[in-house]
């Protein structure tokens, strides 16, 4: 039925605060162009990242598919959604395929690369899904191989990552999308999409953390050699604060806490004590005042708290020597005031995370900041366009019409009002398969086995000014210092449906 048409992507991405939807087209390049967006609160029906209350989760998501339906012509209807994941059971297992070749060397040829593909296809994990499979570091005869067809050899294994998560949650998603007589087309894990669509290639060859600081959940996808090293997930977030604002010198209720933080919350504790906030609660009506500095220090101890976990589980997981690239920080924690201030007095290597340009329509770049009635994608629906980015099947499909009405000038759907868009030429969509890394070139390839040849000769000749890992260990010394909490406003232990207890 869309013989003629011009593919629509349609993603809802769950999250602790919101649930977002964006409806969508591409460029012959593969560059998003968005139609529109929206987002409601998640309002209890979702919980660090998992569907908590069924039929809440189903209201809001059937107004998000009426508001981006509106945005569609008439003859157009969403059939189908991606749904992006970031819950607090996903992470990643390494798995280990091998394969003896004889006992003389041979050329390893692709039939042999796809035998080790389908020993981890066949991989199981009690109690836990398989939601996606990332390209693997070959070794052959104990030697890094980047590309290793047509490599002579005795014995080839590959290390791959897995990202597994719990089977229920999954379950819960195949049934919610069901129950609202849509299509899934799949379930895709935001954290690695998200660090895909940020990271540039020397980041991800060179080794770098991306850390998505969230509401409910704070995700860390570590890459090196444009591999991923290791995913987790910390079921933290800026709920936290939240809760902790609860627990002020003034009782706040949640809805207004939330609020403060937003308006006024600040880790710069630098000010002067006496300053006094006012306003309104608009949840009982009455007025409410807080001292500035003691709201900035409960907020400032939490996020501090956040990092300090975030850089204690690099260190713990072995990944200091990954990530020599520093930190790349997103998510809406990043978005409270003198959080970036903070990071530079700790003097360590970051930035702020941002989309590179090949993923989104460059006419974005020239959407007037808080224009009227517009939508500012690049900062509020970063992930939403990541993942619409990597969506490979259209969710939209159209009605046949008579022949009178397909020979009259077709509409083109409404655009939302920050921007106008042109129709592009049509041409066929790249091709990419799910969750493929490309090979490292000749290039980076020489370059790396160069620095590893220079380490080798510094062992031999005992000639060392100061190693790579001697200064990471330094670094992060000072960072881990600089972050370890001291005295924090105490949450009470929260115990999940699983009997985990969360902070």
């Amino acid at each position: 039925m869309n013989e003629g048409r011009e593919d629509i992507f349609v993603v809802i991405n769950i999250g602790s605060s919101w649930l977002s939807g964006i409806l969508a087209r591409k460029h012959s390049d593969g560059r998003v162009r968005p139609i529109h967006a929206c987002r409601v609160p998640a309002a209890g029906a979702i919980r660090q990242g998992c569907i908590h209350n069924m039929d809440a989760a189903a209201r809001y998501i059937t107004q998000i598919v009426d508001e981006l339906t509106s945005h569609l012509s008439d003859d157009a209807s969403i059939q189908g959604v991606y749904v992006g994941l970031d819950c607090r059971s996903m992470h990643s297992e390494t798995f280990t395929a091998s394969l003896q070749l004889g006992s003389e060397p041979r050329e390893i040829k692709q039939a042999d690369l796809e035998a080790l593909r389908e020993q981890v296809d066949q991989a199981r994990y009690e109690g836990q899904r398989i939601l996606a499979i990332t390209d693997p570091r070959y070794l052959v005869d104990g030697r890094r191989e980047y590309t290793p067809r047509g490599v002579m050899g005795r014995r080839i294994e590959a290390q791959y990552k897995v990202i597994v998560v719990r089977q229920n949650i999954l379950a819960h998603i195949e049934e919610l999308i069901a129950r609202l007589e849509l299509q899934l087309l799949g379930t895709l894990p935001a954290p690695l999409v998200e660090a895909r669509a940020t990271l540039t290639t020397e980041e991800s060859a060179l080794g770098c953390a991306y850390i998505n600081m969230g509401g409910g959940t704070t995700s860390i996808a570590i890459y090196k050699e444009r591999l991923l090293q290791g995913l987790f997930i910390i079921p933290l977030g800026g709920q936290c604060v939240t809760r902790d604002l609860t627990s002020l010198p003034t009782p706040l209720l949640e809805k207004d806490a939330e609020l403060l933080k937003i308006s006024e919350g600040s880790m710069d504790t630098s000010i002067p004590r006496g300053e006094i906030i006012e306003r309104m609660s608009p949840e009982s009506g009455k007025a409410i005042r807080i001292d500035r500095l003691e709201l900035n220090r409960f907020v400032d101890a939490r996020v501090r708290e956040l990092l300090w976990n975030c850089v204690h589980l690099i260190h713990e997981s072995g990944n200091e020597a990954n990530v020599s690239r520093g930190l790349v920080f997103a998510g809406g924690v990043t978005r409270t005031r003198f959080f970036y201030e903070t990071l530079e007095q700790l003097n360590f290597e970051y930035r702020r995370g941002t989309l590179r340009r090949e993923v989104y329509d460059e006419r974005l770049e020239l959407q007037p900041e808080g224009a009227t009635g517009g939508i500012n994608y690049l900062s509020d629906y970063m992930s939403e366009l990541a993942l619409a980015w990597w969506a490979q099947k259209s969710g939209v499909s159209y009605q046949l019409r008579d022949l009178d009405t397909f020979m009259q000038d077709e509409p083109e759907p409404t655009p939302a009002p920050a921007t106008q868009y042109a129709a592009p030429v049509e041409e066929p969509q790249r091709a990419a398969d799910d969750f493929t890394f490309e090979p490292l070139d000749q290039k980076l390839s020489n370059y790396l086995e160069e620095a590893e040849e220079h380490e080798e000769t510094e062992e031999r000749t005992g000639k060392k000014g100061g190693s790579t890992s001697q200064w990471l260990s330094n670094v992060w010394g000072k960072l881990t210092k600089a972050l370890a909490p001291e005295e924090h406003p105490e949450d009470d232990d929260e115990e999940d449906d699983d009997g985990e207890i969360h902070r």
